[in-house]
């Protein structure tokens, strides 16, 4: 295995969750990358707070079929606690879209496949979500672009199948979508920049999220995700696509 270390401070990793086997082979294979430091691993949620006493920036966690995605979840929610919160990245078994949209909205900043996983690409990857980047595969990337770019349905009900947004809000959720600015938000429903945004965060605060990325990736989930119970909430979006991974790395919106 070879990585290119770059410069600046080292990354401090936590390894959670994970195969013993696979956790033993990759702290083996960080010792030779200079610019991340392994602190020692953890395979349970309550091991948290001592591990985070040491100042971690990311964190690698284990969501493989031997345990389950909900494990997974469990970390990451744990992990939003904290302030600041490392930031996660997910190593998982060909997620379904379902399941990558899941761990998104959990607070996952990348996510990768066991399956073909490449060192030298892990390595890049924790110092681009490092960075606040967003790391997905090629595929899982395109399926995201295309469930933005068309919306079938920007309207967020609550359990009774009552919209929570007003028309307005769903048809600033639906340009949001295709990623305008705020700006772009303006000028398209000639409305001021200043009420654009009060717009948006009303809508933040009624779906029980503090990003553009977050209120799009909600509005789209489908109905039976795990998390779309959150907050009594549902909302429409695309059946579930079976993902092969190729691992990229893509900008984060804010």
């Amino acid at each position: 295995m070879n990585s290119t270390a770059v410069s600046g401070p080292s990354i401090r990793l936590l390894m959670a969750n994970m195969p013993s086997m696979l956790s033993d082979l990759l702290r083996s294979a960080f010792r030779s990358v200079e610019d991340i430091t392994i602190s020692e691993p953890i395979n349970d949620v309550l091991q948290l707070p001592i591990a985070l006493n040491r100042s971690i920036d990311v964190v690698l966690l284990g969501s493989l079929r031997t345990s389950t995605t909900y494990t997974a979840l469990s970390f990451l929610e744990a992990l939003m606690d904290y302030d600041p919160a490392p930031k996660a990245i997910v190593l998982t078994q060909q997620p379904d879209y379902d399941e990558a949209i899941s761990l998104f909205r959990a607070g996952a900043r990348g996510i990768l496949c066991t399956q073909d996983l490449n060192f030298d690409l892990l390595c890049k990857s924790i110092r681009c979500v490092r960075r606040g980047e967003i790391w997905a595969s090629n595929d899982l990337t395109a399926h995201l672009v295309a469930s933005l770019s068309r919306p079938r349905s920007m309207n967020v009900v609550d359990v009774q199948g009552k919209s929570l947004l007003t028309a307005r809000e769903q048809q600033v959720l639906h340009l949001l979508a295709e990623g305008l600015s705020n700006y772009e938000l303006a000028m398209a429903l000639k409305l001021s920049e200043h009420t654009v945004k009060n717009h948006l965060f009303r809508i933040f605060d009624k779906l029980g999220v503090s990003s553009r990325m977050e209120a799009v990736l909600y509005a789209v989930t489908p109905r039976h995700t795990p998390l779309s119970g959150k907050r009594g909430l549902k909302a429409t979006g695309s059946n579930p696509v079976e993902l092969k991974p190729r691992p990229s790395s893509i900008s984060r919106s804010a």
